[in-house]
Formats: structure tokens, C-alpha cells, sequence
């Protein structure tokens, strides 16, 4: 079944108190991403609801530009601004149906002039089965970065 990505902006809504109106009747094992109000620094937060026949089946939140923190090792240097996966979670009832792989896949064709990262949140083997670029920080304390390789 194909994924619907639904984009989920702000607007002109009151930045004190929105969050994004995904359908929270779904169980996510970090609820906490998803349902804090954060006082953004960006003007315009961005979140995609991922929808499978009508269901929602995962949630994401981008940051556009994404930022590559300079003390990465061997990081290269990039023709135009990556497109940031911030978080990136599948509904607990969706899981072991590659869903968080097809998401980033259909990100990545989306966004097709853009090449997509992620600073890993305790999933290392989930953007190295992506196929995607990996690069540590030298004191080994940050999550790992993650880069999708040129199309």
C-alpha cells in the first residue's frame, strides 16, 4: 500500500501552544516528541503525518535547512543545504512492516533536489540499513550522523 505524506505547519497559529494535530489516538513509545509544546527556534516548524489507507502509521519532524555541526569528522562539504529529519517514529501497531524505511524513501523522492540527514536518536542500525553516509564526532560522546549519499 503507498504512504500519504501529510505536511503539518503552524501558520499563523500561536507558537506557545501549538502542536501538531496528529491523530493521538495512535500509541507512539516516545509520546513526549510529539505532544510537548516547544517554543520552536524556527519560524515555521515543520512535522509530516505518514498515512497508510487512512491510518496514520508514523510521524516526522524536519528542520529546513538541516544543520551539520562542523566538529564531525570527514563530513563532506555539501553543494546545497541538507533537508533535516529531526525525529522520525513509527505507531507501535505499525511496526516490523518497513514503514520507517519507506517513509525515508519517500522523503528522499519527495525532496528529490535535496539530500536528507538525521543526527541518530538511538538507531544507528536503522539509518545503516538506508545505505546511508555515516559520521562520528571525534569525542564520541554525540549521536552519530547520518548523510544520504548522492543520487
Amino acid at each position: 500500500m503507498p504512504l500519504d505524506l501529510i505536511d503539518l505547519r503552524r501558520g499563523s497559529a500561536n507558537k506557545y501552544s501549538w502542536i501538531p494535530p496528529f491523530d493521538f489516538s495512535v500509541a507512539y513509545d516516545n509520546e513526549r516528541w510529539w505532544t510537548d509544546v516547544r517554543y520552536y527556534y524556527t519560524d515555521e516548524p515543520w512535522f509530516v503525518q505518514i498515512l497508510e489507507d487512512g491510518v496514520e502509521v508514523a510521524r516526522v519532524e524536519l528542520d529546513d535547512p538541516g544543520g551539520i555541526n562542523p566538529t564531525y569528522r570527514d563530513v563532506p562539504k555539501l553543494a546545497s543545504p541538507c533537508l533535516e529529519i529531526q525525529f522520525i517514529e513509527v505507531s507501535s501497531d505499525a511496526r516490523r512492516r518497513h514503514i520507517g524505511t519507506r517513509t525515508v524513501h519517500a522523503l528522499a523522492q519527495r525532496h528529490g533536489d535535496r539530500r536528507l540527514m538525521a543526527y541518530s536518536e538511538e538507531a544507528d542500525e536503522f539509518w545503516d540499513s538506508l545505505g546511508w553516509d555515516r559520521f562520528d564526532h571525534p569525542d564520541g560522546r554525540h549521536r552519530a550522523l547520518f548523510i544520504q549519499p548522492p543520487r
